[in-house]
């Protein structure tokens, strides 16, 4: 059992991880095993995101002041977060093919990127392509035209050079 003094120190802890990171996902575990859990956590980390299971008064008091103070209200029952710094989409992920396996599980919502999201936005979220994806896939949008661009003045220079190789043969011929 945790002292106040223990439980005040975890509190800012995870107040400096809620204000740090880019989203938090929020869960109920209830009906899971530890091994289920320790699965759960498994996935979520292999997301990049920490997963943890703590009391929803450390994690009230650790939200005050951070964008994750919007979801406070989450914070009952038997509850798990999942604290992501880098790519949300692939937490998402995780945590839809997690409730596949495991039905017990059971999202409550989170924040993206400060603002709250719902099961919906989190299941929709799922279906997007990793970040990487999403901006190669940008990149690849503004380099089509410039490119296109590139391949017109190259055709329009060996136009105008066949063009003037041909006036210069008739000329020659006359």
């Amino acid at each position: 059992m945790l002292s106040k003094q223990d439980k005040m120190e975890l509190a800012k802890e995870y107040g400096e991880k809620f204000k740090n990171a880019s989203s938090v996902f929020v869960l109920d575990y209830k009906g899971l095993t530890v091994k289920e859990i320790q699965e759960l956590r498994k996935s979520v980390k292999k997301a990049n995101a920490q997963f943890s299971v703590v009391k929803n008064s450390v994690l009230k008091y650790g939200a005050s002041g951070s964008d994750v103070e919007k979801i406070a209200d989450m914070f009952t029952g038997p509850t798990a977060v999942a604290i992501c710094d880098e790519d949300p989409v692939s937490v998402a992920k995780a945590f839809v093919e997690s409730i596949k396996t495991l039905p017990q599980v059971k999202l409550k919502g989170g924040i993206v990127d400060g603002s709250v999201v719902s099961v919906d936005d989190i299941k929709n979220l799922s279906k997007l392509p990793s970040r990487e994806v999403l901006l190669s896939q940008f990149i690849g949008l503004l380099n089509s035209p410039l490119s296109d661009f590139l391949s017109t003045l190259k055709n329009m220079k060996t136009k105008i050079v066949y063009a003037i190789s041909e006036v210069k043969n008739k000329k020659d011929s006359e």
